[in-house]
């Protein structure tokens, strides 16, 4: 009768620890679920939108002197001509060759403040104490931006020198860019 009575509760045991690591498991799948689905729709808002978005005045330059001093930039000016405040956004800038291969690719969000980003830590708002500073970018408005190019070849470093005045190399890009529209939020 003692066996049988520890064997029911044991049993018991096990279908509860079962049934918790189940509702666990669920959880986890909802929240993946969830990420999935917001990042398929920031991919499927980008192809739909991005014919309202326009990059303009697209360059890069090597900056030997002042606080960017041995720095390669990138800079251009990001245009809403569409409906739609922009409050996030990622794209892909291309370094192109004269044959159109690419040869550097930078992926960065323009929305962020100018001449790099973050690093491994994002910064964040406690509430109540500080203002959560969301940047967007209106219907029919521009932002500039500036980007430092991070591990970027010494080809292109090379060229981006030389055509600064300083001493470097000829490299194989041909001064022409292509970018991508990764994501965009609203």
């Amino acid at each position: 009768m003692l066996v049988a009575l520890i064997s029911i509760l044991v049993i018991c045991l096990v279908l509860v620890v079962n049934l918790a690591g189940y509702l666990i498991y669920l959880e986890l799948k909802d929240d993946e679920f969830a990420n999935t689905y917001r990042t398929s729709l920031q991919k499927v808002n980008a192809k739909v939108y991005s014919k309202h978005i326009e990059i303009a005045r697209l360059g890069a330059s090597f900056h030997s002197a002042g606080p960017l001093n041995q720095n390669a930039v990138l800079e251009g000016i990001v245009r809403n001509d569409g409906y739609r405040d922009i409050t996030d956004l990622i794209i892909k800038v291309k370094f192109l060759d004269g044959d159109g291969a690419v040869i550097y690719e930078a992926t960065f969000r323009p929305l962020e403040p100018s001449l790099g980003s973050y690093g491994v830590f994002t910064p964040t708002s406690i509430p109540h104490v500080t203002e959560a500073s969301t940047l967007a970018i209106k219907p029919e408005s521009s932002l500039p931006f500036k980007k430092v190019l991070v591990n970027c070849p010494e080809e292109l470093l090379s060229e981006l020198k030389a055509s600064a005045g300083s001493p470097g190399g000829k490299g194989r890009w041909a001064g022409k860019f292509d970018y991508d529209i990764l994501s965009v939020n609203f």
